[in-house]
């Protein structure tokens, strides 16, 4: 293997890793006690940029943001009336063109209604990213909305 497509193959992996720390980071910004809210924010602040540009599409009453903070503002909002969550991310393609990429990243979203039901969101992430001092960054990402429902339980 080439010393280019070995790089390559690193950078891949370090983007797709963002969407997953993405994902572990806002069931975070769901919980109630603020040491895990805290969490949540500090690994949107390792994996977004300071500048991000951050949307919802095909949603009810489209959400924006920019950066870290006001995104985690966001997600902790939309999610406050849950009593859990499980964001989990399914297929990934990046690319890499220099410093550089893009990534799609399929989503299976579950949140636990306070009587026992499940809304569950199915979504794709679609974010532009860059090589920041300290890695790879997610300067632009859009979460639209494919399908959503609700499932009733016992």
């Amino acid at each position: 293997m080439t010393d280019n497509r070995a790089a390559t193959i690193a950078d891949k992996h370090e983007i797709e890793t963002l969407q997953r720390l993405y994902a572990k980071a806002t069931d975070k910004l769901g919980q109630k006690t603020p040491q895990l809210r805290a969490e949540g924010r500090q690994i949107y602040h390792r994996i977004f940029a300071a500048d991000a540009k951050i949307r919802t599409a095909n949603t009810p009453g489209d959400l924006t943001a920019d950066g870290p903070d006001g995104w985690a503002a966001v997600a902790e909002n939309a999610l406050k009336n849950y009593t859990g969550t499980q964001h989990l991310i399914g297929t990934q393609l990046a690319e890499v063109h220099g410093d550089q990429g893009t990534l799609e990243s399929y989503l299976n979203a579950w949140h636990k209604n306070p009587d026992g039901s499940v809304y569950y969101f199915l979504g794709t992430y679609l974010s532009k990213v860059r090589r920041e001092g300290d890695g790879w960054k997610i300067y632009d990402m859009t979460l639209r909305l494919d399908t959503s429902g609700v499932v009733q339980t016992t």
